[in-house]
């Protein structure tokens, strides 16, 4: 960690543009706390996301909740966490929010459409930009690869910061 970079920030603080502390809070499901929204999510200190490439780190302002949040708390239709692990996925865990807002933190190489700083949009699905139907022109949205953000994947918007491929974070129109 670089010298003077906070470890984390509490909640309602935030850090400098471009300083990404080591651990951030999270709105945590957790199976055996499945049930009640209410009961089920659990604020938590959580590691903060390393960024990859062609991946953003967004310091996130607004998160929506939807009806796949209430699904990932009641364990049901589908365990949300159970699924992600008889996939190969280890996180015993799962943060929700598939849309909302913010500002991008960080960048990962290769990244050109958004830089740190950048207000931004964040789309609740995400897709493989190299799948071989969004390659050969398939919209994104019906792509073999698309998840459902926050429902489908690990970590959605409900913590302070979150990565996610770039083609998820599209610049916020000014004024």
């Amino acid at each position: 960690m670089e010298v003077g970079v906070q470890e984390r920030y509490e909640i309602g603080e935030v850090p400098p543009i471009g300083e990404v502390p080591k651990y951030m809070y999270a709105s945590v499901i957790r199976r055996e706390r499945f049930g009640d929204p209410k009961h089920a999510f659990a604020t938590e200190v959580v590691e903060t996301p390393a960024v990859g490439r062609g991946q953003v780190l967004v310091w996130v302002m607004a998160a929506g909740i939807n009806y796949n949040n209430v699904w990932a708390s009641l364990g049901y239709p589908v365990d949300v966490i159970s699924a992600r692990q008889k996939a190969g996925q280890p996180e015993d865990f799962h943060i929700g929010g598939s849309e909302g807002s913010g500002v991008v933190w960080a960048v990962g190489d290769g990244v050109t459409s958004v830089a740190v700083g950048d207000h931004v949009v964040l789309a609740g699905a995400q897709w493989d930009e190299q799948a071989d139907d969004v390659r050969a022109g398939l919209d994104h949205p019906i792509s073999t690869s698309m998840r459902a953000w926050g429902y489908e994947t690990t970590t959605g918007l409900s913590h302070n910061s979150v990565w996610c491929p770039t083609s998820s974070a599209i610049p916020s129109p000014s004024g």
